[in-house]
C-alpha cells in the first residue's frame, strides 16, 4: 500500500497543473508508473499499451460520475464555495482530493485483485466502477 500512498499524493500533486490537457497527461502517467510497480509487487506480468485505454475507461466512468451526477458532489461544491473567505480555497482542493482519492481507490483495487490471485488480464474494470459508484452514492432507505 505505501506504493499507492505515494502515487495518491503525485496524482493529486500533478492534478494541480493549470492547463487541463498537461494534469489530465500527467495524472495517467503516474497512474501508469503506479499499477507497473504494483504488477513488480506482485509478479504479474504488465503491458502499459493495454492498460492506456482500461484507465481512460475507468476515470471516464469514474470520475464524470462524481462530476456530473452525483448530487451530494454538486451540492458540496455550491456549499464550500459559499463560505466566506475560505469557501473559493477549499473549492480548489476538491479537485486533486477527487483525483487522489480515484487513484488511491484504483491502486487499491488492483493490490486486492492481485493479492487474491488475480492477473492484469482478468482484472474487471465494472468491478471498481461499481465500487467507485457505491462509494459515492448516498444511502438510500
Amino acid at each position: 500500500m505505501d506504493t499507492v500512498v505515494k502515487y495518491t499524493v503525485l496524482c493529486a500533486i500533478a492534478s494541480r497543473v493549470p492547463a487541463w490537457w498537461a494534469n489530465s497527461a500527467s495524472v495517467t502517467g503516474l497512474q501508469l508508473k503506479m499499477l507497473t510497480e504494483l504488477s513488480s509487487v506482485y509478479d504479474v506480468e504488465f503491458r502499459q499499451d493495454l492498460a492506456r485505454p482500461m484507465l481512460g475507461s475507468l476515470a471516464g466512468g469514474g470520475l464524470s460520475f462524481v462530476v456530473s451526477q452525483n448530487p451530494l458532489a454538486m451540492a458540496a461544491k455550491f456549499w464550500i464555495a459559499a463560505i466566506p473567505v475560505v469557501g473559493i480555497p477549499l473549492r480548489f482542493a476538491a479537485g486533486p482530493a477527487i483525483i487522489g482519492g480515484y487513484c488511491y481507490m484504483l491502486g487499491r483495487a488492483f493490490v486486492d485483485h492481485y493479492e487474491a490471485g488475480g492477473t492484469y488480464h482478468d482484472f474487471n474494470p465494472a468491478k471498481l466502477r461499481a465500487t467507485v459508484r457505491a462509494a459515492l452514492m448516498p444511502a438510500r432507505a
